[in-house]
């Protein structure tokens, strides 16, 4: 069952009518093509009944023929155009047993109106509709057949009967068109969810991705690509609040010397270089040992490392002091070679916040620098 699409106004006309409801085209489309070879049926039996007259025959083709148009335009402009069209199918029901009854309750012609009207009722509203539409058939039926006191005539003609056969294959036929279109259409429309929600949980995982990245971003300097204070600070939270008793921890405070003469005498590239060339160190030679390596600010950086005891911390130290001033970096083409030295400030302990810890080696630097630079200087307590 295919939904039609909405009637358009010509130009400059009134307003479009909104979107047929699937149900009212599909039942257009059937009453229609139905309707018509079901006057064709009945007007094959009152050829030989007794009352067929003036009356009988306009009253057939206005049923048939004039009134399935009517139901559609008045299902079209229904505030629900489902259930007026549930009412029309009932209504069906009723006028099909008052011609049962009043043409003698011929047996193929009743068999086919009821197994029509039924049909349809049981499709849209179940066993109570199935129940609803036979009651309503009955009712007709009784109300014509005896009710006027008609006398019934079971048999029909040859023509009438083949007529009927060739009228049920073709609605039912038509029926079951309907069904198989509106489960292609509902197919097709789960097919596109599926395809949407797939597409929206695409663009959902980019997202999520993204703000990961944005966030690692956030944590990072751009420079150099160490860590920096931000997820220093947010490390030192989550070690904290995640476990009960921390384990002790080495801080190491590392600065380069003579940085902004670098600057002033080779440029600031050089001095990008320089950061750089640092960092690379730390991160490779340190970074799988320490717990965070981040770019402190400026030409500082710090390691934060699980607590060794303060010879593995000296060694540590000397050991980064000596690998920096090994290193050469070129400056350019046809440049000289420029060298780096580190002064480096340490501090361990036990059960000591990390603010402490820092402020030792934050002095034990200042000392280092103060003592020639090129030098490690310790912050025990």
């Amino acid at each position: 069952m295919s939904a039609s699409q909405a009637d358009s106004a010509a130009p400059g006309g009134p307003s479009p009518l909104p979107r047929v409801h699937w149900l009212v085209a599909m039942n257009r489309r059937n009453r229609t093509l139905g309707f018509a070879l079901l006057w064709l049926v009945m007007a094959a039996q009152m050829r030989w009944h007794a009352a067929s007259g003036p009356l009988a025959w306009t009253l057939l083709t206005l049923h048939l023929l004039v009134l399935p148009q009517m139901m559609y335009w008045r299902a079209c402009r229904a505030a629900n155009p489902r259930e007026t069209e549930v009412g029309h199918m009932l209504l069906d029901a009723l006028m099909f047993g008052l011609w049962s009854g009043w043409l003698g309750h011929p047996l193929w012609i009743s068999g086919l109106t009821l197994v029509c009207t039924t049909v349809n009722l049981m499709a849209f509203r179940g066993p109570p509709g199935a129940l609803q539409a036979g009651a309503l058939y009955l009712v007709g039926a009784l109300a014509t057949g005896f009710g006027l006191g008609i006398e019934p005539v079971l048999q029909t003609d040859r023509t009438a009967t083949l007529l009927a056969l060739f009228t049920m294959e073709v609605y039912l036929l038509g029926f079951a068109w309907g069904a198989y279109q509106r489960s292609l259409q509902l197919h097709r429309t789960r097919g596109q969810l599926r395809e949407r929600e797939q597409d929206l949980q695409r663009r959902l995982d980019e997202i999520a991705l993204l703000q990961v990245r944005l966030a690692e971003q956030a944590r990072r300097d751009p420079l150099t690509g160490l860590h920096n204070r931000r997820f220093l600070v947010e490390h030192l939270g989550a070690r904290q609040s995640g476990r009960p008793a921390a384990p002790p921890l080495g801080v190491m405070l590392i600065d380069i010397d003579h940085f902004k003469r670098v600057n002033d005498s080779h440029g600031h590239a050089a001095g990008d270089a320089v950061l750089q060339a640092v960092a690379r160190l730390l991160e490779q030679r340190h970074g799988g040992e320490a717990e965070v390596v981040c770019r402190y600010g400026g030409e500082e950086f710090l390691l934060l490392l699980p607590y060794r005891g303060a010879a593995r911390m000296r060694a540590l130290a000397e050991q980064l002091r000596v690998e920096a001033e090994l290193l050469r970096l070129p400056l350019g083409e046809g440049q000289s070679l420029i060298g780096v030295t580190l002064s480096i400030g340490w501090a361990c302990g036990h059960d000591e916040p990390f603010e402490a810890l820092l402020d030792r080696a934050d002095r034990a630097l200042y000392r280092a620098k103060q003592g020639g630079r090129n030098r490690v200087e310790s912050g025990l307590a």
